[in-house]
């Protein structure tokens, strides 16, 4: 007889407990989490967010008035106690899982760390859905799960390990490809529902130097600074705005009981070159020294094998979803925009 036994978690009855919906983001006071919590508040929810910061004035800005309604508890998601304690008593209905380590060169020298965040994290999200029976989870993962591009457009069907290589990002990418594996087999064994977002080369108003030169380009340009990178140019990207990110989270909270359990936010466009972004900005802010060499490092070399145009065609056919941004030029004139108005208002 197999050992092996389904075992269903037990689900808190939460439809008797009055008020909205609550949602549980690790990582939310990062980048993208300001936009997502925001997302979340628009709809009505209770949002706490677990991280080991504060919301950067950039993530403030990207709040206004809403960040007063978002609880903070400051901790890290290596610490299962903590967490269980906020699970326990903030009793979620779902949870967006943010917090990871992302530098691909600061987890070479600190393995252990990277680990503890990325892969424990992980894992400790999920114990925490078993032990309290929450019913869903938004998983981030990344592009950089990738190995070399095998076939475009790349879907979710696409190998993360080959023959011959794994993830292009390496550390980074095996911890990731390793949180999704964990994702599945809690799925598989234990019920627990989640859908996994790997994000492409997020830009927006608080992003930090990840990925590549857009936000000095955007911000210097704004603040009429020459920018000027050597190489770079023909490194070619699908920019995802953190808008659409978080539009494409709460399609996920909704999805259908037969959705896909993997999703790429993306556009779905063709790539878009750095250098094409420099020639965009410079058309948004007219007169502005923004200039880029066209050649590529021999760092960006390898990883340019790893680039690919990504599909979204299960988002929208599955969930609805459609990024607002599509188009590169719209979102860096949203990002221009956001950017200006921060400053304004004393940023």
């Amino acid at each position: 007889m197999s050992g092996f036994q389904h075992v269903k978690v037990e689900r808190h009855d939460r439809s008797r407990r009055a008020g909205p919906r609550r949602t549980l983001v690790t990582g939310g006071a990062g980048f993208i989490g300001a936009y997502v919590a925001s997302a979340l508040l628009e709809t009505g929810r209770d949002v706490i967010v677990l991280d080991v910061k504060d919301y950067a004035p950039e993530g403030r800005f990207v709040l206004g008035e809403a960040l007063g309604r978002v609880g903070i508890e400051r901790a890290s998601i290596d610490d299962r106690a903590r967490l269980f304690d906020l699970v326990r008593t903030f009793d979620p209905d779902e949870i967006v899982h943010m917090a990871m380590m992302i530098d691909p060169a600061f987890l070479v020298p600190n393995r252990d760390a990277g680990f503890r965040i990325n892969v424990e994290g992980t894992l400790n999200v999920l114990e925490a859905m078993v032990t309290f029976g929450v019913e869903a989870l938004v998983n981030f993962s990344s592009i950089g799960v990738l190995p070399k591009v095998q076939y475009e457009p790349v879907d979710t069907r696409h190998p993360v390990l080959l023959p011959t290589m794994g993830s292009g990002t390496q550390l980074y990418g095996a911890m990731k490809v390793a949180s999704e594996a964990l994702c599945f087999a809690y799925n598989q064994s234990l019920g627990v529902e989640f859908r996994t977002i790997r994000p492409s080369a997020v830009y927006g108003l608080g992003m930090n130097h990840f990925p590549g030169p857009i936000k000095a380009m955007v911000e210097g340009a704004a603040r009429g600074e020459r920018v000027h990178f050597e190489t770079g140019g023909p490194h070619p990207r699908d920019y995802t705005h953190a808008a659409d990110i978080a539009n494409l989270v709460l399609a996920l909270l909704e999805a259908p009981p037969d959705a896909d359990r993997i999703f790429y936010g993306a556009t779905g466009e063709p790539l878009v070159t750095t250098s094409e972004v420099a020639a965009i900005v410079r058309e948004l802010v007219p007169g502005a020294d923004v200039s880029i060499g066209d050649q590529l490092s021999e760092a960006e070399k390898p990883v340019v094998a790893l680039r690919g145009q990504l599909s979204i065609e299960n988002a929208r056919a599955q969930l609805g979803w459609e990024p607002a941004y599509r188009s590169v030029r719209d979102g860096i004139a949203r990002y221009l925009g956001d950017f200006r108005s921060f400053l304004a208002a004393g940023g």
